[in-house]
């Protein structure tokens, strides 16, 4: 059986705009100066800076308001999407962004009001009729949201994430033609999105193709190794051809890849209703570094110490990010900052003797040890740690 398509809470989250219809971030223009500054706190006060320069512009709001949603500051988000939209009342933009922060605040009643508004009196504003056809979605009105996702796509036929929308909608109407030619239009604008190859393959497998939905599905996780969605279906459909060893272990690597999908929604829903909590932020970065997503793990530690600049946990997992691309000073640096913030954090004593120890500072690694044993004298990895510091330095000491 086939995972059932669903949209999750934040799905708007990610709607795509048009690709003619993007503009620089206030980040673009921000760049981070220091190894802990994150760059949303610096593209909320540029962007600050640039409201206090010029009140009166609907478009510095605006950009104010979309750094805000950014760093999940919502509330505020929604006070300056409100300026904006007061000073240019015909401001699509900011009215369909201020949407998406009213559906990630769930509530979706208000959001669907204004984009319909928005539609009506901006009938040619794509992105607006692709934000619509996925609240439309969310609500089951799916016969809508074809409507509304074919009126983007006819006002922009590159729109490659409408058309795939307007797949997941036929899909759930179990219309697999129109489903596989929508898709097939995704790809046709870009082959390189996963999630466009899996749509196409679980189209496939409901027409019972299994040989081609198998090309498909090993498409989407050649692309995405952790689409855990992808995985499920890939491994039901060799199941039906036949391949049951390859079969199973897809549907292994499934059940692991769900159990981190799940709790990273529930920590990114618990975000929204508290979005000033460092820890928070800390552990879904955590959980992007076990899944190999370090990009993804360094800007949530960042917001941690937006919040907590005295948290010393995600100092020492940024350091640990660092050390992972050789860059050993820079990483030194966040592990001393960690200890500077809390000097009994033990982990950090051991990451900073490690990397002491990969620059042959042996001394210095061994006094690094030294002090985490001092507040965890059983502790295993402190004690290899300081051995080897010790053997090392008095080979290096020989040799010279």
């Amino acid at each position: 059986m086939l995972l059932p398509c669903y949209l999750s809470l934040l799905v708007l989250v990610a709607c795509q705009e048009p690709p003619n219809d993007r503009q620089p971030r206030p980040s673009d223009a921000a760049p981070v100066s220091r190894l802990h500054q994150g760059p949303y706190a610096a593209a909320i006060e540029a962007a600050k800076r640039a409201v206090e320069r010029d009140p009166n512009s609907a478009v510095a709001h605006r950009n104010l308001a979309d750094a805000y949603a950014r760093d999940s500051k919502m509330i505020e988000a929604l006070a300056a999407y409100e300026q904006a939209i007061a000073l240019r009342p015909d401001y699509a933009k900011a009215q369909t962004e201020q949407a998406i922060v009213l559906t990630r605040l769930n509530r979706h009643a208000e959001a669907l009001t204004l984009l319909e508004e928005v539609t009506r009196a901006t009938p040619d504003y794509a992105w607006a009729q692709m934000a619509l056809g996925l609240l439309y979605f969310r609500q089951a009105q799916y016969e809508q949201a074809i409507a509304a996702y074919g009126r983007a796509v006819a006002l922009q036929d590159d729109y490659s994430e409408a058309w795939y929308n307007l797949g997941e909608a036929h899909l759930k109407l179990n219309d697999y033609a129109a489903a596989e030619a929508a898709y097939g239009r995704a790809l046709a604008v870009d082959s390189t999105v996963a999630k466009y190859h899996h749509g196409l393959g679980t189209a496939l497998y409901k027409r019972r193709e299994y040989a081609a939905a198998i090309v498909e599905l090993q498409r989407a996780v050649a692309l995405d190794s952790l689409f855990a969605r992808a995985r499920f279906n890939l491994g039901n459909a060799l199941l039906r051809s036949g391949q049951q060893e390859e079969g199973r272990r897809q549907l292994a690597l499934y059940n692991e890849l769900e159990k981190q999908e799940k709790l990273l929604t529930g920590l990114r829903t618990t975000l929204i209703r508290t979005p000033d909590k460092a820890e928070l932020y800390h552990k879904i970065g955590a959980l992007y570094g076990q899944r190999g997503q370090y990009e993804e793990a360094r800007l949530y530690y960042l917001q941690a110490l937006d919040r907590n600049p005295n948290f010393a946990p995600s100092y020492h997992n940024l350091g640990n990010l660092y050390l992972r691309r050789r860059q050993v000073a820079e990483a030194m640096s966040l592990f001393r900052q960690a200890l500077r913030v809390d000097s009994t954090y033990v982990l950090a004593h051991l990451a900073l003797g490690n990397a002491l120890m990969m620059q042959e500072a042996f001394a210095q690694a061994l006094a690094s040890y030294e002090r985490g044993l001092h507040f965890e004298p059983d502790n295993a990895r402190l004690q290899r740690g300081a051995a080897l510091a010790r053997k090392f330095g008095a080979a290096s000491q020989t040799q010279d």
